[in-house]
């Protein structure tokens, strides 16, 4: 499977996707990061081969032998990217799902709707385009902050929208970020790390310590939580 995450907007959660949601479900995929300015899942510790959006080519000759690959395109390089996959004709066949994340703002969601469109234009078709919701709180009302893509996918029907498809605000992602570590690792990583807390001489020790207990706490329903929104997009 080939998975794009995109969206004309930044800071969206592109690399949250990529890196904590579809990499440790999507075991031996390649990342590519299609970024020119911001780091992307490179900075979560994740081996990451980098292009551009006029790169394209290079990509497109990759995917066509790849069987797994995860495709992370920051929003300084969508404009090129689609140009370049429209150049492609029917390259974006070898692309076998697009995730485009969003958050609550008005203009993250008039983007996201420019994403849809975008894509639609260059032949993807619904079943293959997912919006997934950011950054929602537990008691957020999702069809009620998102009404807008709510009312487009009701009526156009051109992409697939369930609002259980959430990523609930979770602490572990800004302590996995500073620690530069991905969801994966904090998931295999079997260390005692109670037992070192306990043996810890110095701060500085006690305070790694500290943070991994509390990352990997969190980890737990984050981990449920992907695990429900990972089902939903590819059931």
């Amino acid at each position: 499977m080939k998975v794009a995450v995109i969206n004309f907007s930044g800071n969206v959660g592109k690399t949250v996707i990529a890196s904590h949601l579809l990499s440790p479900r999507m075991p031996d995929a390649k990342i590519f990061s299609v970024e020119s300015i911001n780091a992307g899942a490179d900075a979560d510790g994740l081996e990451v081969e980098k292009i551009r959006g006029k790169g394209f080519g290079a990509l497109a000759d990759e995917l066509l032998t790849a069987e797994k690959a995860i495709i992370d395109v920051g929003a300084s390089n969508v404009e090129d990217f689609l140009k370049m996959m429209q150049q492609y004709a029917g390259s974006h066949e070898d692309i076998d799902h697009f995730i485009i994340p969003v958050v609550k703002e008005q203009k993250v969601q008039k983007d996201t709707v420019n994403t849809i469109r975008s894509l639609q234009q260059i032949g993807v078709k619904r079943d293959r385009i997912s919006v997934v919701f950011n950054r929602v709180d537990v008691d957020d009302n999702v069809q009620a902050d998102f009404g807008a893509l709510f009312g487009l996918a009701a009526t156009e029907r051109s992409f697939r929208l369930n609002a259980a498809a959430a990523i609930y605000s979770n602490e572990v992602y800004e302590r996995m970020k500073a620690a530069q570590t991905s969801l994966g690792a904090v998931n295999a990583d079997d260390t005692d790390y109670r037992t070192k807390l306990r043996a810890a001489t110095t701060d500085e020790e006690k305070e790694h310590s500290v943070n991994m207990i509390a990352m990997k706490r969190l980890a737990i329903s984050a981990n449920e939580n992907l695990d429900a929104v990972y089902k939903i997009i590819f059931k």
